[in-house]
């Protein structure tokens, strides 16, 4: 627009009375205001409002009103509903006084869209210093306030996260001097921010930090090799208090500026669980160490992580050799991996065992027998990390045990042959003498006759039963198929005397060299059946023997009620449990397929034919 006259007269004839002491300078001043980049309006103080007397291109260009609308009006159109502004109140405010300013306030365009105006304000005087207008220079800042809105709310958020974070952090100059601290830094060193802001960074250090900081600063400004920054390290920091603490320091520095930050973490805690830490391991080594059991850790591959020197002795195999192997590799016959398998299994899964393998091999070959306890290690999220096993060496318990039941044993069948020889052939000769005795008073006094008969019958019966006390004494026969036999014995007294139909079994012929092994089996199969027809109420038992190459087996099955809560530690299964173990086996009780209860022992073969092992 080259004539602002000819856009509106009216404004032009206001404005040649506004400045009628200089008119031949109004339309020059027009058309450079209305070539201004920036938004020119001439507000007319001595009219209600202040209302606008001219506006140059930019405005109505940067509101969306045209010059119709803004000329006579009063510029708080363009602040919308937005009234409440302090910009607005400053502006007012030197309106009134009649003194220059300069505000951002958050101005509308007709079609509703914030813009930010930057206004400055200047008050037009006459030769007699009387207001003659007011200028207002208008800048369109939106992009910059947008810029200064982000960025004061990034700022606030690193400001949040900084104030946020447990550990201390402090940016410092390229002068050592502190220029910023979070709200850690202030309870870390006891120092309020304006005691720190401005000070040197050495003021936080004890000697011998306190004399060198400023040499390893100015090293790295001239050489630019770090030797801390980047590199984290630990320290020692001091406190307002003078009170020196252990701390780990992170320094690195500002991109393209001289400015580094620190981020120092006090130790003190650490330092301290540290510490307790290595006393509680100094003492569980100590303990590990002294203790006269196995002490042995798996991890959940089952290879070793660690054992005692009660292992080692016991093993002859060093840990050092051993780590990282897999324990039933080197410490368990062939014969026992699945059985290892299915006990480790169950102990890592914290299923109550003490039960892990059934013998132990040394590095000489010698077959140990240990009782093991078994406890599973887990991390704080609860994932089992290792296997704690802990034993007890009991071979030579078990030895003693095994010549004490061996004596037993022989003492019982001693006694059991002389109630067979001596006594049961002194009751034969007093049973014949009686039943002679009768025979010669049959024609003579007839109650001799019936007394004579009576201790006939009596010896008799007494030899009956001595019999059968000295085949309870030694029930099994000392030759090597004389389980086989028992067992048959046992099968065919229950149908007799209980009428319960029970059936003997051995697919093939099982040979037991050892007696005292086979009375212990006996003696399991006749608990386990009397069990069957006392308390689970079976009609049918099946007893059967059978031998693999590594095991001798023995299973004794019912169709009773089955075993109730409760009754899986009665004295009875104790019993067998123990004589099982005895041999260097293992008793279950489980459920059978007929609905009633199975009995299983299984012991090593080799316990049937080494009275030694």
């Amino acid at each position: 627009m080259n004539d602002p006259t000819d856009r509106n007269a009216d404004s032009y004839s206001l404005l040649r009375r506004t400045f009628a002491d200089d008119q031949p300078n109004v339309q020059w001043l027009l058309q450079s205001l209305d070539r201004s980049a920036f938004g020119i309006l001439i507000l007319d103080p001595r009219l209600p409002g202040n209302p606008i007397i001219y506006a140059n291109q930019s405005v109505t260009e940067m509101s969306g009103y045209c010059l119709e609308e803004l000329l006579d009006h009063s510029p708080d159109s363009l602040w919308g509903k937005d009234q409440d502004q302090l910009g607005i109140r400053t502006l007012l405010a030197a309106i009134e006084n009649g003194s220059e300013c300069r505000v951002v306030l958050r101005n509308y365009r007709k079609d509703g869209r914030l813009f930010w105006n930057e206004i400055t304000l200047i008050p037009v005087r006459d030769q007699n210093l009387e207001i003659k207008c007011f200028l207002q220079i208008l800048n369109d800042v939106s992009n910059y306030e947008k810029s200064e809105s982000e960025k004061k709310l990034v700022e606030d958020t690193l400001r949040s996260i900084l104030n946020s974070a447990e550990d201390a952090i402090i940016t410092i100059n390229d002068r050592g001097e502190i220029q910023d601290v979070n709200l850690a830094a202030e309870v870390t060193f006891g120092y309020q921010p304006d005691e720190l802001l401005g000070q040197n960074i050495k003021i936080l250090m004890p000697s011998p930090y306190h004399e060198e900081h400023d040499g390893y600063l100015k090293n790295f400004l001239e050489t630019g090799v770090p030797k801390v920054i980047g590199i984290g390290r630990e320290v020692f920091a001091k406190r307002k208090n003078g009170s020196v603490f252990p701390a780990e320091i992170a320094i690195s520095q500002v991109d393209h500026k001289r400015l580094f930050t620190g981020i120092v973490r006090n130790l003190t805690e650490r330092k301290r669980n540290e510490e307790l830490l290595r006393k509680e391991h100094d003492l569980n080594q100590k303990i590990i160490s002294t203790s006269r059991s196995i002490i042995l850790m798996l991890d959940p591959h089952r290879k070793i992580l660690q054992f005692n020197s009660c292992f080692e002795q016991l093993t002859g195999c060093l840990l050092d050799q051993a780590r990282d192997k897999d324990f039933a590799e080197l410490f368990l016959p062939a014969a026992d991996h699945q059985y290892f398998q299915t006990c480790f299994m169950h102990a890592i899964a914290g299923q109550t065992t003490n039960e892990l393998c059934r013998t132990l091999l040394t590095q000489s070959g010698e077959r140990l027998i240990v009782e093991w306890e078994t406890v599973p290690m887990t991390s704080r999220t609860g994932m089992v990390v290792a296997l704690l096993c802990t034993g007890v060496n009991v071979t030579e318990q078990r030895r003693l045990e095994r010549e004490v039941l061996e004596i037993a044993t022989e003492e019982q069948r001693r006694i059991g042959q002389d109630l067979h020889d001596v006594v049961g052939q002194e009751l034969t000769g007093m049973a014949m003498l009686a039943e002679s005795l009768a025979v010669s008073l049959q024609e003579g006094d007839a109650k001799q006759l019936q007394l004579a008969q009576k201790i006939a019958r009596g010896t008799s019966e007494a030899l009956r039963k001595v019999r059968l006390l000295s085949k309870g004494l030694n029930p099994v026969d000392i030759d090597a198929a004389g389980l086989m036999a028992a067992l048959n014995s046992i099968s065919s007294r229950t149908k007799e005397f209980h009428k319960i139909n029970c059936e003997f079994k051995c697919p093939s012929p099982v040979f037991l060299e050892d007696n005292i092994v086979a009375n212990q089996l006996y003696r399991i199969a006749e608990e386990a059946t009397t069990n069957a027809i006392k308390h689970a109420k079976a009609s049918q038992i099946m007893i059967e023997l059978l031998q693999s190459e590594e095991h001798i087996i023995l299973i004794i099955e019912d169709d009773g009620i089955g075993l109730r809560e409760g009754n899986g530690s009665g004295l009875g299964l104790r019993i067998m449990r123990y004589r099982a173990n005895r041999m260097g086996g293992g008793l279950s009780i489980e459920g059978s397929e007929f609905g009633g209860t199975l009995v299983k022992c299984i012991i090593p073969a080799a316990s049937s034919k080494d009275k030694s092992a």
